[in-house]
């Protein structure tokens, strides 16, 4: 290993060793400092040297939100690049279960709504035989829950309606 005569040169690399450090191709380390303008920090050995504070943000620096450029806007290789990328996100989080697919969410929804309604049209009933309330509790928990289903169905209809504003 190369000897370091002072500290500032532990911090000054060449493209080589900016390439072999982070596992990128040196053509890949040289255009995103190009592109992020940076310049050497000087040379050593006739080689130009960078320093790592400002190479560092120029090779990891999101790109895409700093400059804040969309897919639309990038040169036609970037832009397959990052829509093979979103796609290959997309297969992943599917098969991880964080995305699914809008039917199987609506039918579940579905299956819940149907099993909350069920269980508020069966509590009056359970209430009066198990708990033995009088008919005047039994009519105001009715008259809650016939609320409730109301309520539910109400914020369905408006979700509904929002969608088919926003799809249309």
């Amino acid at each position: 290993m190369a000897q370091i005569n002072r500290l500032e040169e532990a911090y000054n690399w060449n493209i080589s060793r900016l390439a072999d450090a982070f596992g990128l191709d040196r053509g890949t380390v040289r255009r995103r400092l190009k592109e992020a303008g940076v310049v050497p920090a000087g040379t050593r050995n006739g080689v130009n040297v960078y320093a790592l504070k400002d190479a560092g943000p120029a090779l990891f620096g999101d790109t895409m939100s700093a400059g804040g450029i969309g897919p639309d806007e990038m040169p036609p290789s970037d832009r397959k690049a990052w829509y093979q990328s979103e796609n290959e996100r997309i297969k992943l989080e599917k098969d991880l279960r964080l995305l699914v697919p809008v039917e199987e969410a609506h039918r579940e929804m579905s299956l819940l709504a149907k099993a909350v309604a069920s269980g508020l049209d069966s509590l009056a009933d359970m209430l009066e035989r198990d708990a033995g309330l009088p008919p005047e509790a039994i009519e105001l928990v009715e008259h809650t829950t016939d609320a409730l289903r109301e309520q539910m169905y109400q914020a369905i209809v408006v979700d509904d309606d929002d969608e088919e504003v926003s799809s249309g």
